[in-house]
């Protein structure tokens, strides 16, 4: 299991909710740890903290830039079906992933999949929010590159971009593969928690 491939089809928090179950496996640390920081036993806590934090900005329409069905499912939830959810697929995944990350999408509520670099039609700044996800590293923002690519394309939103990392570490280790992203496209970063 590449872990990087799974956070893609649904989402990193999704992801680490389910390795932070065997986080302890001697196999997981050697496999998992070599490519991307290993989340802290209880980044399923923080999923409502998180939502929350997201649903202060007062916006209805929230964009991901990562399939974040664990964020998605529980935005729902806390705001009774009322948030817009939108997730950009990267051009450049097959059409078998396409389709499982489009039968996983949460029900009952308003949730598209659009693949980039389409932009949702009425997402304005008054209303909308574009979440971005990975990992904070020494206050550095670091992404998988489909993510950082579709940041730079989404640029020239005047609203605001938001930054969850999965986890935070207090050093700037960088893993292969990942990119940092530039602080000033970032409006507002997730600071709940601090496990390193």
């Amino acid at each position: 299991m590449n872990p990087k491939t799974v956070a893609r089809e649904i989402g990193f928090i999704l992801a680490v909710c389910n390795l932070a179950q065997v986080a302890d496996s001697c196999d997981v640390q050697e496999k998992v740890g070599a490519s991307m920081p290993l989340p802290a036993p209880g980044i399923a806590d923080d999923v409502p903290k998180i939502v929350s934090w997201l649903t202060c900005f007062g916006k209805r329409k929230y964009m991901f830039l990562t399939p974040e069905l664990a964020l998605a499912e529980e935005l729902l939830k806390q705001t009774d079906c009322k948030a817009e959810i939108t997730f950009l697929n990267p051009c450049d995944l097959s059409s078998e992933t396409k389709e499982r990350i489009r039968n996983n999408l949460p029900r009952g509520g308003k949730v598209e999949l659009l693949e980039e670099p389409h932009f949702p039609k009425s997402f304005y700044p008054s209303d909308g929010l574009i979440v971005i996800c990975g990992y904070s590293a020494g206050n550095r923002a670091m992404v998988l590159p489909d993510t950082f690519r579709m940041v730079e394309h989404y640029s020239s939103f005047r609203g605001k971009m938001v930054f969850v990392p999965y986890v935070s570490l207090s050093s700037a280790t960088r893993y292969e593969g990942w990119m940092e992203v530039n602080p000033q496209r970032i409006s507002a970063k997730w600071e709940g928690y601090d496990y390193d």
